[in-house]
């Protein structure tokens, strides 16, 4: 009787998710002021633009009143979320938009247009420009999507919880206790274990470079060598819009590598380790944890470029540079939940290995690895990857932090710190509960 409690409640909450993911969906908004952060050759310029003025019958005006001449070299555009950006307009793109400018008069430069006016500067936007600033006035696709992850968050508390407490009154799993002995035991696990995974990654990190004649240079030449492929491939077509090109790939590269080995490897990780999973008990996210110590190892290692790189380039450093670790603590947090399940379920599908390494393909193509997603991806296509595709996002923040010290996306970087958890938490929760089988299928 009460399993039929437990399936009911799973379907109630699933139903009166679905009924809030679409009641968001066609809820209808009202219209916004948006917010410009034009980059020019001494500063930024903040300007604000009302509903009235987006929505009257006269002409678009952006005002640069305190300013004689100025040249612009990009206009990011925000909304509600003013950590997020919704368009970003390099200055070629920008000057499609481009009416008019009274009293005074356009110059292309090699870095930028320059704008000149005798009292004050004033760009007069076309049709065009009038166009694309209504729609992103009216568009709520990104509150929606957060909205909705917000939901999902919930939702997966909802089902985890009543997961749990169908499988503590269920009479066949009397040795379960739920979700907070599981965590407790997890850190108790990870006490116990913690000299086995840094002396695990130690000797695989000496294996990897025991025939080598390079030896470690192998950590610092193979992501660099990649970034050099990006930028002579993509260097012309994206090396003129984004500054500083070479360091803007190297730091993605390195953020990618540590993720997309960490989640091959995990695939496979039962397999590859049948002598130890056969022979003796060792949890098996501490096979998973001694791996990302040995990448965390590599990437710290290869940091070593990107420090000389931010020094050859003069990238200045300040405190919101500091602003790159939470990214990084998500996206590891991110590759230890997706691995423990992929671990658990390439233990019985031997055809996922192949999957995976084709997702991973897609995703590192649609992350903004070599290219800017916000600027490059045309919309709707740009707001969902920086809200739908944690790696698109994290990638992005971590560079706004490095290159630009600009602190953004502080919504999604909330939302999928909350995701990621919850991903950990069911991680462990399945490896925990059918370790014991892996033996048998091995």
């Amino acid at each position: 009787m009460k399993k039929t409690y437990f399936k009911l409640a799973k379907i109630i909450s699933s139903i009166v998710f679905v009924l809030f993911v679409l009641l968001i969906g066609f809820y209808h908004f009202p219209n916004r002021e948006l917010n410009l952060l034009v980059e020019t050759n001494d500063g930024i310029y903040r300007l604000k633009l009302s509903v009235n003025e987006i929505y009257s019958n006269d002409k678009l005006v952006l005002n640069f009143a305190d300013t004689k001449g100025i040249i612009i070299r990009e206009i990011n555009i925000y909304r509600n979320l003013k950590s997020v950006c919704v368009k970003s307009l390099p200055y070629g793109e920008f000057a499609a938009f481009i009416d008019s400018v009274p009293e005074g008069e356009q110059v292309w430069l090699e870095d930028g247009i320059e704008f000149s006016g005798n009292d004050g500067v004033q760009i007069v936007l076309n049709e065009n420009g009038k166009k694309m600033i209504t729609n992103l006035s009216k568009s709520f696709l990104l509150e929606r999507l957060c909205i909705a992850e917000g939901m999902l968050i919930i939702f997966m508390l909802i089902f985890v919880g009543i997961t749990a407490a169908e499988e503590k009154y269920n009479p066949k799993n009397r040795n379960n206790h739920g979700p907070i002995y599981e965590a407790k035991r997890f850190f108790y696990d990870i006490k116990k274990y913690s000299t086995y995974m840094v002396y695990a990654a130690k000797t695989d990190l000496k294996a990897e470079v025991a025939n080598s004649y390079l030896n470690r240079l192998w950590w610092l030449l193979e992501p660099f060598f990649n970034m050099l492929v990006y930028v002579i491939v993509f260097g012309g077509m994206m090396g003129r819009s984004i500054e500083n090109y070479a360091t803007f790939v190297f730091s993605a590269l390195l953020m990618w590598n540590f993720f997309s080995k960490t989640i091959n490897y995990s695939v496979k990780l039962v397999r590859n380790n049948k002598d130890i999973v056969t022979k003796v008990y060792v949890p098996k996210f501490v096979l998973l944890l001694s791996n990302m110590f040995l990448n965390l190892f590599k990437l710290l290692f290869s940091m070593i470029v990107l420090v000389i790189m931010l020094i050859i380039f003069r990238i200045p450093i300040g405190l919101n540079t500091f602003m790159v670790l939470p990214p990084f603590a998500i996206l590891i947090m991110l590759a230890f939940g997706l691995g423990m399940i992929f671990l658990h379920y390439g233990v019985y599908v031997d055809d996922l290995s192949y999957a995976v390494g084709i997702l991973l393909s897609m995703l590192m193509l649609l992350s903004g690895i070599f290219y800017e997603v916000v600027s490059t991806l045309s919309e709707p296509l740009n707001v969902m990857m920086i809200t739908l595709n944690p790696v698109a996002m994290v990638v992005d923040t971590m560079r706004h932090a490095l290159l630009y010290q600009e602190i953004v996306n502080i919504p999604m970087l909330i939302l999928w710190f909350f995701i990621s958890l919850i991903l950990c938490c069911i991680g462990i929760h399945v490896v925990y509960k059918n370790e014991n089988g892996y033996v048998k299928v091995v």
